[in-house]
């Protein structure tokens, strides 16, 4: 009797253990999610495609090789865009308020990843979450635009510490 009693508080406080794991998961998600709609022009056009999982983070600039890989492949894909759309930079119209759009928030992530990288060190300890979103929204111009969005979150999980966004085409 006492062999069943343990196994059945074993497998009950497994449970908890998991369901406190995935309200943990959900909680992250919701924070950058609050964190990405303060933080359009028009949240109530803001369409969330996905939402990855929480993920631990080494520092705020902390990426693994294959996200790194994401990120120089989103940047190459964007540039490709601007290149094509302009002929390479041939017909360039500043009216062009998706090239322009599109070049402005791709020099913002440059500038971002320079940071990142001068700021990366090999030796980090554990800093927190990092949640990504991709979505869609509207620029002031009101044109639609696709984006991804990666939000480094406290240890505690009560505040975004960090964001970074990445244009895509």
């Amino acid at each position: 009797m006492k062999h069943i009693t343990r196994q059945f508080c074993l497998l009950l406080g497994i449970a908890v253990l998991m369901a406190s794991c995935s309200d943990k998961k959900k909680e992250l998600q919701q924070l950058a999610e609050e964190n990405l709609r303060l933080s359009v022009e028009y949240p109530k056009q803001l369409d969330i495609v996905a939402i990855s999982e929480p993920d631990s983070a080494f520092g705020f600039s902390y990426f693994s090789q294959k996200e790194k890989a994401g990120i120089v492949r989103i940047m190459k894909s964007v540039t490709d865009s601007i290149m094509k759309r302009t002929d390479n930079m041939e017909s360039l119209d500043i009216n062009d308020f998706y090239v322009m759009d599109l070049a402005e928030r791709q020099m913002r992530a440059n500038s971002d990843i320079r940071q990142m990288l001068s700021l990366a060190t090999d030796k980090q300890e554990w800093t927190g979450w990092k949640v990504k979103i991709d979505y869609r929204a509207v620029t002031h111009h009101g044109m639609k635009y696709n984006a991804e969005r990666w939000f480094f979150i406290s240890r505690d999980g009560k505040a975004v510490v960090r964001t970074f966004e990445l244009p895509l085409p």
